[in-house]
């Protein structure tokens, strides 16, 4: 496991930041926290925060384009409704890499 990110990705300059750190498990799979980090690795399967108060979707798309991954799954949704979920599905689902939403409860074998 190799950790990367020191700072939560950045909000409004009037609120301070906090440590945030995200974890590369077995050089395959990444989960950057709220940090965006770009690690100094590939990346086969990409768990991107898709929604918070730090991020647009343009964001999100040079951040996926910047990671390069095989895959991506959606996290960091839980304030999105049906249509918020549509929506950036159909904003990252058409910029390179397979997107998937994951509804509560489900489960994906990533290998």
């Amino acid at each position: 496991m190799k950790v990367y990110g020191t700072w939560h990705a950045l909000i409004h300059p009037d609120i301070p930041r906090v440590t945030n750190i995200g974890f590369l498990l077995d050089d395959a799979l990444f989960h950057p926290g709220d940090a965006l980090t770009v690690p100094d690795a590939t990346v086969d399967t990409l768990l991107l925060p898709v929604h918070g108060p730090w991020s647009t979707t343009g964001q999100l798309i040079d951040y996926v384009r910047a990671v390069a991954p095989r895959q991506s799954y959606a996290v960091h949704d839980g304030a999105l409704n049906e249509i918020g979920t549509a929506m950036v599905g159909g904003f990252l689902g058409g910029i390179g890499p397979r997107y998937d939403h994951l509804t509560a409860g489900a489960s994906v074998e990533i290998s």
